[in-house]
């Protein structure tokens, strides 16, 4: 599987015929292969690959012109001496057990037990292309098949009428199109399509809006054409009594539902479905373009050290989690390591450097690992700032009283999502989900925050979502406020500021136009440039300290 999806992950655009494919993919992709995922966008190796749904159609204008083609016309006279005025179901499928074969011709054996009053009056003509048949299974199937269209005709049928007319073999476009004309019904029943092309064939072929096409809910084309009896293939009886409905159906409800059928058709013709494709690629390379121009280049960064390099006061903004270090799947052991130390000391060692860690990290936990370097602290999204040297100030205008009627949600929430945990802080609530299941995740994400959309009103806070965790605190704090009052008391001439998630976009958004703001991995981003991972952040900041050896000075 992994490595299927890899292969799969090399596309820049993966089309499904339906929406239900698209889900059940993105859902496969983010559990085996942990990727994440923005709306249809999955991301992969900090690629940006589309998954859609484009349902695949037929040339419409050419089976509606088959109609009136001379060989149709007479393979309709021919159709009309064959079965008279009798009612005429169609099925065409190739030889696969996904078809539903059986299943459809003991359905219409029990039609035909139910409604003794349809013998001799309806023929189903049953054709079979030949697949695989040299397959031992497809053998068996076929055998299979045989045995029982010979034992339902056997039972059923009189001198004159045999109810089913079998054909192992294909036919021509202009034998199919009379048959499409001639059929008061399509029964069209598979276990298992993608698509199915033959009920767009008929409802095609339909000019004169007479006939039923009775359509598999298993199908992908039962998500467009609505307005088919829809069936159960698996349920023998109540594809029995869909042929019965189908039968007896008026005429104007025939005339309603296949034209509807046939404006969804020709409006979404393969024409369409091509354009739409190929547009839809046209717009991601477009977007992917605009993405790999903010990478941050050999040149790009041979500037920023220069700039650097000439900066006689700076400062530099720096995240925690997803920043400097990993995301773990446990908050509490995302520790940092010596080598993030030792560069941390690299950076404040240049007296023209003012370094700042700004995270939604608890202020315990900056303080126990940072203590003994020389860097500010600014912890909770700015609830807490402690300057190098002095001691915490907590911002103006904060209270957690809010946290008794916001805390027994998060809770209840986490007892009812396995994996799920809640994190509190001094004035702001998180909720973690980063080992909870993908798909139970999204439903419990979108609860959630229906719920504490109504909670959080008239209390002042906000809802913020980074990765993998919902965050609750006060609308007073954040990241970018805080940021910018470093930026309002002295002045610099080098900003930098770097960061990963949606908490941070306050922080870009806070800087002046000639900052250096940079988005560690993918997606829209307040941010002038990217780099796709905290091992790309480590070496950036690791040759920012040593740029000028670098540069040969």
């Amino acid at each position: 599987r992994d490595e299927l999806l890899s292969g799969l992950m090399g596309a820049d655009l993966i089309g499904f015929h339906t929406f239900d494919d698209v889900r059940h993919f993105i859902s496969t992709a983010t559990r085996i292969k942990s990727l994440k995922s923005v709306s249809n966008v999955l991301y992969y190796d900090q690629r940006m690959v589309e998954v859609d749904a484009f349902p695949m159609s037929i040339d419409f204008k050419k089976y509606d012109a088959m109609t009136g083609h001379p060989q149709t016309i007479r393979n309709l006279k021919k159709l009309d001496e064959l079965v008279g005025d009798r009612k005429l179901i169609v099925s065409i499928d190739r030889l696969d057990y996904s078809k539903g074969i059986l299943d459809r011709l003991h359905a219409f054996e029990l039609f035909l037990t139910r409604h003794p009053e349809f013998r001799e009056k309806v023929t189903l003509i049953q054709i079979i292309v030949p697949s695989r048949d040299k397959v031992e299974h497809y053998m068996a199937l076929k055998e299979e098949i045989n045995g029982l269209v010979s034992h339902i005709n056997a039972q059923y049928s009189t001198f004159g009428w045999q109810p089913i007319q079998y054909f192992y073999r294909s036919f021509p476009i202009q034998m199919l199109s009379a048959l499409y004309v001639k059929a008061d019904i399509a029964l069209v029943s598979p276990i298992r399509d993608g698509m199915n092309l033959v009920s767009k064939e008929f409802i095609a072929s339909k000019k004169d809006n007479r006939g039923v096409l009775i359509l598999s809910e298993m199908a992908g084309a039962a998500k467009e054409l609505y307005d088919a009896i829809i069936i159960n293939p698996h349920d023998r009886e109540g594809v029995a009594a869909a042929i019965y409905d189908a039968l007896t159906m008026p005429d104007e409800e025939q005339y309603r539902r296949m034209e509807t059928m046939r404006q969804t058709v020709s409006q979404f013709d393969i024409h369409r479905w091509v354009r739409n494709f190929m547009n839809e690629l046209t717009d991601l390379k477009s977007k992917q373009q605009i993405m790999s121009t903010r990478v941050i280049t050999d040149q790009i960064q041979h500037q920023i050290f220069e700039k650097y390099d000439r900066a006689s006061r700076r400062i530099i903004f720096l995240d925690y989690d997803g920043t400097l270090v990993p995301f773990s799947r446990n908050p509490e052991l995302a520790v940092p390591d010596e080598g993030l130390r030792r560069l941390l000391r690299a950076l404040a060692r240049d007296k023209s450097n003012k370094i700042v860690l700004i995270s939604g990290r608890k202020k315990d936990a900056l303080q126990r690992w940072f203590a003994d370097e020389k860097v500010d602290f600014v912890a909770e999204h700015g609830a807490w700032s402690r300057k190098w040297g002095e001691d915490w100030r907590l911002a103006e205008n904060l209270s957690n009283d809010w946290f008794r009627d916001i805390e027994p949600l998060f809770q209840r929430f986490a007892e009812r999502t396995p994996g799920a945990l809640v994190e509190k802080k001094g004035y702001s609530l998180a909720w973690h989900f980063r080992n909870v299941d993908a798909e139970l995740a999204e439903q419990r994400v979108y609860e959630m925050v229906s719920n504490l959309k109504y909670l959080v009103m008239e209390k002042n806070l906000q809802i913020l979502q980074g990765d993998k965790v919902i965050e609750v605190k006060s609308i007073y704090v954040n990241k970018g406020m805080a940021a910018r009052e470093y930026l309002l008391r002295d002045t610099y001439d080098f900003v930098l500021a770097i960061g990963d998630d949606h908490t941070d976009e306050d922080t870009f958004l806070a800087m002046p136009e000639d900052a250096v703001t940079i988005k560690v991995g993918t997606g829209l981003s307040a941010a002038t440039y990217t780099l796709k991972s905290t091992q790309l952040v480590r070496a950036f900041l690791e040759q920012l300290c040593y740029s000028k050896r670098l540069a040969g000075e």
